[in-house]
């Protein structure tokens, strides 16, 4: 008589957490309750991601701890580099709201100000232009755009979660079909580059440091 196999349940686990959190969980468990048999550890730069595979070869406990670098939630709040377009009231109040950031008060407020009448100013000056000049709209509006806010000013933010807060030199940029505005800081962009494959790699030491049989794949 055939007698039907247990039903085994399932031990897959699949962990997040921050980008050395694979590195922290071979320091915990090597040598206790880890095989290194059968475990790997894949590398993607482009999603700042490690992940430690093990098991990789049994359909029960198959499971993987994700480390990844996760950008900070102030960094996104402001938009730097994202393309995200606000209108000047919107990002006027946004400044006010996150002034703590900004390198002083007064300057937060400045900007703030200066957005509030942004508007009003724009289109003050280009009725003016094109009255007296009969000018093209779309130039007056880049001329006045260029004209009304500071070249660049400094926040104080993190870039990434459980990282450190970094002076960014930010610029404004309009677009003169509506006026909308986003924040661009070609010096964040590097420190992402940066830190991003330092981290990494400071990581991977680490994992070599721990264990040499692992191998490590780069995708």
């Amino acid at each position: 008589q055939c007698q039907s196999l247990e039903i085994k349940p399932s031990l897959f686990i699949e962990i997040f957490g921050v980008l050395d959190s694979p590195v922290q969980w071979l320091e915990k468990r090597l040598n206790k309750t880890f095989a290194q048999d059968g475990a790997h550890v894949i590398v993607d730069r482009d999603k700042k991601a490690i992940s430690l595979v093990f098991n990789e070869t049994n359909n029960y406990e198959h499971s993987i701890v994700n480390g990844r670098l996760t950008i900070h939630p102030v960094f996104e709040k402001f938009g730097i580099n994202s393309g995200k377009y606000r209108t000047p009231l919107e990002m006027s109040e946004l400044f006010k709201m996150n002034r703590s950031y900004f390198e002083n008060t007064q300057t937060a407020m400045e900007l703030v100000s200066l957005l509030k009448m942004f508007k009003a100013k724009v289109n003050k000056e280009v009725e003016q232009n094109i009255d007296l000049n009969r000018g093209d709209k779309k130039l007056i509006y880049n001329q006045v755009v260029d004209s009304n806010l500071p070249p660049t000013f400094n926040v104080e933010i993190p870039i990434f979660k459980g990282g450190p807060k970094y002076r960014l030199e930010l610029e404004t940029y309009f677009n003169p079909d509506d006026l909308t505005c986003t924040l661009v800081s070609p010096q964040a962009n590097d420190i992402i580059e940066q830190i991003t494959d330092e981290a990494i790699d400071s990581v991977l030491d680490r994992i070599k440091e721990i264990t040499s049989e692992l191998p490590i794949i780069e995708i």
